[in-house]
């Protein structure tokens, strides 16, 4: 096929995909596809090439895709995310990126997105559908193994013998189980007589994430597919397994980013929020006192100002490791963003306890720390903190209520000169 004829046919390619794939050049599309302009909304074409990307990507997402298109061009998996369409509702989607050219030499990427609100609307049909195309795309690098009704192996491919660790001779002939930790292989005859007997089962016909067992012992997820054929009289299983261990650690990546403070490693305001709801709810329970204390630093903008980015950068980062050295390991210290931090603090014995933690963050914080100055040595740096602290229920039934006292109150130690703590409950005395 010559050049005109290639360049002829990847473009009806391109105009035929139902997905949306666009091109990006510094961020800015540069080529969409026609059902791209209609996923984003736009009448035609010229609404939407120039525009940043992110204008299109719903605010919830906003700090995952400001960690850049490499962090995703490095991943082989979809990452979920919201499109904010034209005047039109968002649309759930599953976003791809590949970089065009070598990576680090350009800043072209390709982007795909598939549209997912069927199938989160429709979930069960679309797995169904996805277990089917696996069965048939996934031969070459997925397990295929078929065993009897007594759960004997009758044959196994290559990628098998290479995703369990062991020769088709060891397998063969044995009982399936051998390729399963013993908390699944000790249930496996079970499931597979009851099948026989009553025709129920939770695994023929559909997927499942199940553990398999390498012949080293390690223990590491799958996803498995069992379906049922008849050999003459003999009835047959077959299981299409697939290694899912770098998809869910790709997920847990994507996962740990979304919700942590790619500086310090902290909690953000999203984690926040869900492990403050919970600590709630376990104080309900355990009628142990909960306390917010909120932590915004006294002379970080100058250190930010007059050092660089990189100074403070160090400062926040020793700031997060210093509030941690004062906190026990089940509570959280939290980052917001720019110099403010939180700590939930749970299973107090009493609501005075967070004072102690605070009189603890107080003194870390007052201790230098050595930072980049632009020149050949480092130079001492020194900030302090203005602490709110709100305790439940006392100050507050929700989330809400508690960040509003825990906020006011480290205002009012601002007013009041900096480098302190104050409970709420001290300003309503005040007030009294």
């Amino acid at each position: 096929m010559n050049d005109i004829k290639r360049t002829a046919f990847d473009s009806e390619l391109l105009c035929a995909i139902s997905n949306l794939v666009c091109v990006l050049d510094n961020g800015c599309l540069s080529y969409i596809n026609p059902a791209g302009v209609n996923m984003l909304g736009a009448d035609d074409e010229s609404a939407v090439l120039g525009h940043d990307l992110s204008e299109f990507i719903h605010a919830d997402y906003a700090d995952l895709i400001a960690l850049g298109l490499d962090a995703f061009a490095e991943e082989e998996a979809s990452v979920p995310l919201k499109l904010r369409p034209l005047n039109a509702m968002p649309i759930d989607v599953m976003m791809r990126v590949r970089a065009l050219g070598d990576a680090g030499t350009n800043n072209a990427y390709m982007v795909e997105c598939l549209d997912i609100s069927n199938y989160i609307r429709a979930s069960e049909e679309a797995r169904k559908r996805e277990q089917r195309l696996a069965n048939v795309l996934g031969a070459v690098r997925d397990a295929i193994i078929t065993i009897d009704q007594k759960g004997i192996v009758q044959s196994i491919n290559a990628a098998g013998e290479r995703i369990f660790g062991y020769p088709r001779t060891h397998i063969l002939g044995q009982n399936i189980k051998m390729l399963m930790p013993s908390h699944h292989a000790d249930h496996h005859d079970g499931y597979l007589d009851r099948y026989i007997k009553t025709g129920e089962s939770e695994l023929v016909n559909a997927s499942m994430e199940l553990e398999g067992q390498h012949a080293n012992g390690a223990v590491f997820p799958i996803e498995l597919t069992v379906t049922e054929m008849m050999e003459g009289s003999q009835r047959l299983f077959t299981g299409v397994i697939r290694d899912i261990t770098e998809r869910k650690r790709a997920l847990d990546k994507i996962h740990h980013l979304a919700h942590h403070d790619a500086l310090t490693n902290l909690p953000n305001r999203n984690l926040y929020m869900e492990r403050v709801e919970r600590a709630i709810s376990r104080s309900k329970r355990s009628n142990k006192p909960l306390a917010l204390m909120f932590v915004d630093l006294d002379r970080f903008k100058p250190i930010n100002d007059e050092l660089g980015h990189e100074a403070g950068d160090v400062v926040l980062k020793t700031v997060a490791e210093r509030m941690l050295s004062c906190v026990r390991q089940s509570d959280t210290v939290a980052r917001f963003g720019g110099d403010e931090f939180v700590a939930i603090l749970e299973n107090l014995d009493h609501a005075d306890s967070a004072a102690v933690v605070a009189k603890k963050v107080l003194s870390k914080l007052s201790e230098s720390i050595d930072v980049p100055s632009g020149q050949s040595a480092a130079v001492s740096a020194t900030v302090g903190a203005s602490i709110g602290i709100s305790v439940f229920p006392e100050d507050g039934a929700t989330l809400d209520e508690l960040a509003r006292a825990a906020d006011n109150a480290m205002y009012a130690v601002k007013d009041e000169g900096r480098n302190n703590f104050k409970f709420h409950k001290d300003l309503e005395d005040t007030a009294g």
